[in-house]
């Protein structure tokens, strides 16, 4: 395998186990622009990723691509944006914890590159809807990290719901959540539309005087919410105050979505790349 890659790409098959987020630098490793074909390579490769699991633990090779994944994102490598959008699959095929995690977080720092390929990927009905709700969150989070690129990413979160009747009703949900934390006065008519359709969860997202006040359209509810259970509670609702004011903006659904995938972790027997 090691011969398939030369220095210092080569080096990230010995790297071994890490943690979410970890803060290597991979940049004194001397990877330079010069090294983003191997390392996309090295984050495409299938047979690193069907590696089997030897007496319980994974090899050190397994995380290989996690490190090359970083390594080009450091490299702020937007020509890596079709690859990182292609592992989202994994959310669904093989509910990938690492993938999950910094996937959404590397996409939204690369900004006005990774808008329009995000776009393209919520739209297609044909994907799955964890890996949809990944790129929605990354769209989020390009939004929010690079307010230049704020009314881009409005109008590309907003389009994909143009055709919000036959799509996923829990993309649906989470995509206008992200719209709301972007204050989306310019959306409201078209949440208002999905909610007087059904199209929308509210366990999800609530319901429409809650976008309005998120959004920042009003102050506060003007009626009561609906009845709220354990089971429909909106699954932002623990991080909104009292004054409708959110104290995590940039992590509410994206929590939801998570507790969503655990249900169905649950369910599926988990395969050698979760590696917690």
């Amino acid at each position: 395998m090691t011969e398939n890659y030369t220095e210092p790409v080569v080096q990230l098959l010995s790297l071994g186990e890490t943690d979410f987020n970890d803060d290597q630098d991979y940049l004194e490793m001397g990877f330079t622009r010069e090294h983003i074909p191997e390392l996309i390579r090295l984050a495409e490769d299938e047979t690193l990723r069907s590696l089997p699991v030897e007496n319980g633990d994974a090899q050190p090779q397994t995380y290989a691509q996690i490190h090359a994944w970083r390594a080009l994102a450091q490299l702020e490598a937007v020509e890596a944006i079709p690859t990182f959008l292609e592992l989202l699959h994994f959310l669904d095929d093989e509910l990938d914890d690492f993938v999950d995690e910094e996937i959404p977080e590397i996409l939204g720092k690369l900004g006005q590159a990774a808008i329009e390929p995000c776009r393209a990927f919520l739209a297609d009905q044909e994907n799955g809807h964890f890996a949809r709700l990944s790129a929605a969150l990354a769209l989020f989070k390009i939004g929010f990290n690079h307010p230049e690129s704020r009314d881009a990413c409005v109008q590309a979160l907003m389009s994909t719901l143009e055709d919000y009747a036959n799509n996923d009703k829990i993309v649906n949900s989470f995509t206008l959540s992200y719209l709301s934390e972007l204050k989306a006065v310019e959306a409201a008519p078209l949440a208002e539309e999905m909610f007087a359709a059904g199209c929308v969860d509210k366990s999800i997202a609530g319901d429409f005087e809650d976008y309005q006040v998120r959004a920042g359209l009003i102050e506060e509810r003007i009626t009561p919410r609906f009845p709220v259970t354990k089971v429909n509670s909106p699954a932002w609702s623990s991080d909104w105050n009292e004054t409708g004011g959110l104290r995590k903006p940039q992590l509410s659904p994206e929590k939801a979505k998570k507790e969503k995938a655990k249900a169905k972790q649950a369910k599926k027997t988990r395969k050698k790349n979760k590696m917690h």
